[in-house]
C-alpha cells in the first residue's frame, strides 16, 4: 500500500519531541438530511483512520502503518534509536479489535522494535476524553484511570503512539507515567491525526 500525504506538526508535552502527522478533518457541514447529517471531508490519513476505526475497513491498515513508519524513518529529524513502542490505552474498551493497537503493532514491526503493551494500563474505564470539557475533571479522570502496568520500560527510549488526539491530555498522562513511574529514559510521541 502507498504512503499517503501528511502535513506534520510538532506537539509539545512532557516528552522529548512529538509529532502529529495530519489534521483529521478538513471540513464538516450540516446537510439537513437526518440520515446523512454532515458532509465531512477528511485528510487522506484521516479518512483511512476513519475507515479503519469506524467502518472496520482492515484494508486501510497497511497504508496507515507505512505512512507512520516512513515518517519515523525518513522525516523525523534527530530521532534516536528507539527501544520499544507503547500505545495509549483506548477510551472505548468494548471493541473486539482495537484499531490503535493493531496500528501500533504494525508500526513497531516496521521499525524493528517491540511493543510493550503492558507498560501503561487503563486501571478503570473512562468516557472518551473529548466528552469531558472541564480540564481539571479530565486531568483527574486520567490520573485515576491511567496507571503503570507490568511492562518494563526502565532505561528505555520509548515511542509513544496514539491514533487520534484532540488536546493531547491522554498522551501527556501516559508520558508522565512512563517517565516518572516506569523509569523510561526518554519518550518520543507520534500521533496520526488531530481533531482540532
Amino acid at each position: 500500500m502507498p504512503v499517503v500525504a501528511t502535513n506534520p506538526s510538532k506537539i509539545l508535552g512532557p516528552w522529548t519531541t512529538g509529532w502529529v502527522l495530519a489534521r483529521h478533518t478538513v471540513s464538516s457541514a450540516p446537510t439537513g438530511d437526518p440520515y446523512y447529517p454532515f458532509d465531512t471531508k477528511r485528510t487522506e490519513l484521516g479518512e483511512l483512520l476513519y475507515q479503519l476505526k469506524y467502518r472496520n475497513r482492515s484494508d486501510a491498515l497497511a497504508s496507515i502503518v507505512e505512512t507512520a513508519v516512513d515518517f519515523v524513518q525518513h522525516h523525523w529529524p534527530g530521532i534516536p534509536k528507539l527501544d520499544c513502542l507503547v500505545a495509549v490505552p483506548p477510551s472505548l474498551t468494548t471493541r473486539r479489535l482495537q484499531p490503535a493497537f493493531e496500528i501500533a503493532k504494525g508500526i513497531a514491526a516496521g521499525l524493528g522494535i517491540q511493543t510493550c503493551e503492558n507498560a501503561v494500563v487503563k486501571a478503570k474505564p473512562t468516557q472518551q476524553m473529548k466528552n469531558i470539557e472541564d480540564w481539571a475533571e479530565r486531568r483527574k479522570a486520567l490520573e485515576e484511570a491511567i496507571q503503570k502496568g507490568d511492562g518494563d520500560v526502565r532505561g528505555r527510549t520509548v515511542l509513544l503512539f496514539d491514533d487520534l488526539i484532540e488536546s493531547g491530555s491522554s498522551l501527556a498522562r501516559v508520558a508522565e507515567v512512563l517517565l516518572k513511574d516506569g523509569g523510561a529514559s526518554a519518550v518520543y510521541v507520534l500521533a496520526l491525526t488531530r481533531t482540532k
